[in-house]
């Protein structure tokens, strides 16, 4: 097997969204092909899936994942069958032949490769089925699977992909303190907060997740604090203002990440979260408890080209 990048282009997807036995995939499947054919709709590639947990995390009913088939025509979402965009983005691919059951050996090779080349993964995983298990025998089943990703050239491209204005006039400047910093270590990752701020530690581990704010220091300078429009990597074929993205170049280089606290030690300054989504060495800035009843949001509204990068809500197991 081998893995290469390729760029998916913009498509309209009949999907349902799915919390259930993977073995249930089949009959949705179905139900959305019968579906489309009723409606008179041209399918015009195989079915996916796009998995939101892991059968190594969760037990089979619990699993989430999203059944989609792409179509040419006009329809409207209808019972539990959803209308989506997938936008342009670039993935990693590879080619499995054989059992459903033994795709495990490429989801490894895949992890392997992204974390040894320092990949950025922008959303999950998804299934590609290029032939039907009842044409053939399970030894030539075809699967392709396919990692969002930002591309290893990104950073050279990333100037082409946004608009920078002219923003002359400074307005009031703010001081801000590093108070920690991300380190990614044998496979974990925590928090290392500096010692004159480790007293402000006590009392977080009675919370089951932290939001961390850090400073995305790689684009902190004059010209990316300009960059107002872009293309992200997740929608390669819109323009869009920083303030509708997390894109880490924006006025004030500041992200967000909620976490999952493992374990706090406050007298070493020590945080393990489950993971972050910044580079080691991070600068951190400051850390807020999450509280389901300020930051959850019950029924948040997400556009349709998103659908496919990340599940609009995500369960913790």
């Amino acid at each position: 097997m081998e893995i290469k990048p390729k760029t998916i282009e913009e498509k309209q997807v009949a999907s349902i969204t799915y919390t259930g036995p993977v073995e249930d995939m089949g009959e949705l499947i179905g139900e959305l092909t019968g579906w489309l054919v009723s409606k008179g709709l041209k399918i015009t590639e195989p079915p996916f899936v796009v998995y939101y947990t892991s059968p190594m995390d969760v037990p089979p009913e619990k699993m989430e994942y999203d059944v989609g088939i792409p179509f040419h025509g006009k329809a409207q979402d209808e019972g539990r069958i959803r209308i989506r965009i997938m936008p342009q983005h670039h993935v990693l691919f590879v080619v499995h032949k054989g059992p459903y059951q033994e795709i495990e050996a490429a989801y490894g090779m895949m992890m392997e490769h992204i974390m040894k080349e320092s990949k950025e993964m922008i959303g999950a995983p998804r299934e590609i089925y290029l032939n039907n298990p009842m044409e053939v025998p399970e030894n030539e089943l075809i699967t392709e699977l396919q990692f969002p990703i930002v591309p290893e050239s990104i950073m050279g491209e990333i100037t082409s992909n946004i608009e920078f204005y002219d923003i002359s006039e400074l307005q009031e400047t703010f001081k801000v303190f590093k108070i920690g910093q991300v380190k990614n270590n044998n496979a974990k990752t925590y928090l290392e907060i500096l010692e004159p701020y480790r007293p402000a530690l006590k009392n977080l581990e009675d919370f089951s997740h932290v939001m961390i704010f850090w400073w995305a220091d790689k684009f902190d300078n004059d010209k990316y604090r300009t960059a107002l429009r872009t293309k992200p990597p997740y929608a390669m074929d819109r323009l869009i203002g920083v303030f509708a993205t997390r894109a880490e170049y924006r006025p004030n280089p500041i992200a967000v990440t909620t976490c999952r606290v493992m374990s706090v030690h406050e007298n070493d300054g020590i945080v393990e979260i489950s993971s972050v989504d910044a580079f080691d060495g991070t600068p951190i800035i400051d850390l807020k408890p999450y509280v389901a009843s300020f930051d959850r949001i019950k029924e948040p509204k997400l556009p349709n080209w998103l659908s496919f990068l990340w599940p609009e809500w995500k369960g913790e197991y």
